[in-house]
This record gives C-alpha cells, structure tokens and sequence, in this order.
C-alpha cells in the first residue's frame, strides 16, 4: 500500500475513534456531574410550562417510567454494545461478517423493544418525551444498518453518519432521562 493510501485512513481512523470516545466521556460525564443547564432546559420543555421540572411525577407517570425502565435498560445495552462492535471493527478486525454478527442481534432487540414502546399509553403529559423516545430507538436502528452497510461495502462515510445518529439517539434518552428518572442513579 501507498503511503498516501495510509494517511487518509489513519485520520478517519482517528477521528471515528475521537468521535467514539467522545460520546463515552459524555456519558460519563453526565452520570457523575450535575446535569447541565442544557439537559435541565431540554427536561423542563418535555414537561407542561406551568409545572416545574423536578416536580414528583404523577401515579400514570410513574406507572409509565416504571414500565419504560427495563425496555430502557435494554437500549443501553445494546447501544454500548453496538458503539464497542463498530471501534473493533475499525482498530482490530475490519471483518464485515464479524461486525454483522455482533450488530444484527442487535437490531432485533432494537426492533422487539421498539414496537414494545410503542404499544405503552403515555399519559398526555408524557406525550412528548414517549415520542422522543421512539425516535432516538429509530435513530439506533438507523445506525445500525448504516454500520453495517458501510462495512461491507467499505464507506467509511456511512460509518461516521451511523456514529453520529447513534450520539443523537444517546443524547436524546439522556433528556428523557432526566425527565422520567430525575437523580436516579442509570448507569449508562
């Protein structure tokens, strides 16, 4: 290989990586630090105007957090687990079918746990932060076949738009978050 070939890679390489650990440091961040005054504002306009963002929720808001909680356990994980398949696929293996055997299980807990969203009633007070919700599992989902679209077919463009929908999707549950389970210890 060339070493003009090498250098163009090894800087895509770099920031995909960048990008990667970027969204690791954010979310670790935000689990140890006090929430931000852009995650405090992002919460509060999820919730009706006249009602503070810290208020208690209310016995059908909890009974909808309560149900959202282990579909949301679910999301992290595989989130977690499809950012770490897409950094071994770039610094270890470069194997698509390896990369295709780690994220298409994914996918299916993504699809199952999403049309399980969607069947919940939120209350209408709710109503926004369960339709952001669905969104960003769509955002995911997206990622993934992009991921793996770009594997195999070599594009490594299509692995940094995966990696940024997959941070706006992580974005966007940290917001709903904050909403459903303020001060809550969730690991991400």
């Amino acid at each position: 290989m060339s070493r003009r070939y090498l250098r163009p890679r090894a800087i895509l390489l770099s920031t995909v990586m960048a990008a990667l650990l970027g969204v690791v440091v954010y979310a670790v961040q935000h689990e140890v630090g006090s929430r931000s005054a852009s995650a405090t504002a992002a919460a509060t306009a999820q919730l009706p105007a006249k009602e503070d963002a810290r208020r208690a929720l209310t016995a059908e808001e909890e009974a909808y957090a309560a149900a959202l909680w282990p579909l949301h356990s679910e999301v992290k994980l595989a989130a977690v687990r499809m950012t770490f398949a897409g950094i071994a696929y770039k610094t270890e293996d470069h194997d698509p079918n390896q990369l295709a055997a780690k994220v298409r299980p994914l996918e299916g807990t993504l699809d199952s746990v999403a049309a399980t969203v969607r069947s919940l009633a939120p209350p209408p007070s709710l109503r926004a932060v369960h339709d952001r919700y669905v969104e960003a599992l769509g955002l995911y989902r997206a990622a993934s076949a992009e991921m793996l679209e770009g594997a195999s077919e070599q594009r490594d463009e299509l692995l940094l738009t995966a990696q940024d929908k997959s941070f706006r999707a992580s974005e966007d549950l940290l917001r709903v978050s904050d909403v459903l389970w303020p001060g809550e210890y969730r690991p991400h």
